[in-house]
């Protein structure tokens, strides 16, 4: 009868387990190198104002969303409110922005192409903006969009709320006074690399101010 032979399997050695003290770093490191890290904002046109933010009274303007399709849109006859806008634009990019929207609800079609809060009828508007830092979403709070500033913190503004009291946090403020017998309600704030701002033009200041908290309850 043949015999089996079993010959010996030659094992490999062990390696040493790496003390947790090595392992932590290098896990870091790795994950550095395949891009991990805090998620930017999202979209500003998912920001922006939205259906449901507002009485069904105003209706959305079709030129409304990113704000260079938003320029492309508007009628050739809107000049004024596309140079303003082109400007506010080309100045927040070379600040440090990243992307823009634009959402204007309106009473009247008329107000859909003209400058935001000037057209006939009731309107709210917004802008909001993403930046590639806190930095520089914080400037462009201090120096403010399209001509509405923020005012020096010892600088009286009785018509103006400011910081926490107008539930959009502690950097904002929210201002309401009547311009050439209209109502004006302006708010204007920023938080996790957005800055956003509002314009309500007779518009029922509660309606606005819901309006402001949907742009704020959309922002991570």
């Amino acid at each position: 009868m043949k015999q089996t032979v079993y010959l010996p399997v030659a094992r490999r050695p062990r390696r040493p387990a790496l003390p947790t003290a090595v392992v932590a770093p290098a896990l870091l490191v790795l994950l550095a190198c395949q891009g991990i890290g805090p998620p930017g904002p999202p979209a500003a046109s998912q920001l922006a104002l939205q259906d449901g933010d507002l009485p069904s009274d105003l209706r959305r303007c079709p030129a409304s969303g990113e704000i260079d399709a938003h320029l492309r849109a508007l009628p050739p006859a809107d000049r004024a409110a596309r140079d303003e806008l082109s400007t506010e634009w080309a100045e927040l990019r070379r600040r440090g922005a990243t992307g823009a929207a634009v959402a204007v609800y309106s009473a009247q079609p008329a107000a859909c192409g003209m400058r935001l809060g000037t057209g006939p009828g009731a309107s709210v508007s917004s802008l909001v903006v993403t930046f590639g830092d806190d930095a520089a979403a914080a400037g462009a709070y201090d120096r403010g969009m399209l001509g509405f500033t923020t005012p020096a913190e010892d600088q009286d503004t009785g018509d103006m709320t400011r910081g926490v009291a107008t539930g959009l946090g502690r950097r904002s403020w929210v201002l309401m006074r009547s311009v050439a017998g209209r109502s004006l309600l302006v708010g204007l704030w920023e938080r996790n690399r957005v800055a956003a701002l509002v314009v309500a033009v007779d518009e029922d200041p509660l309606h606005a101010k819901q309006a402001m908290s949907g742009v704020d309850g959309r922002i991570p």
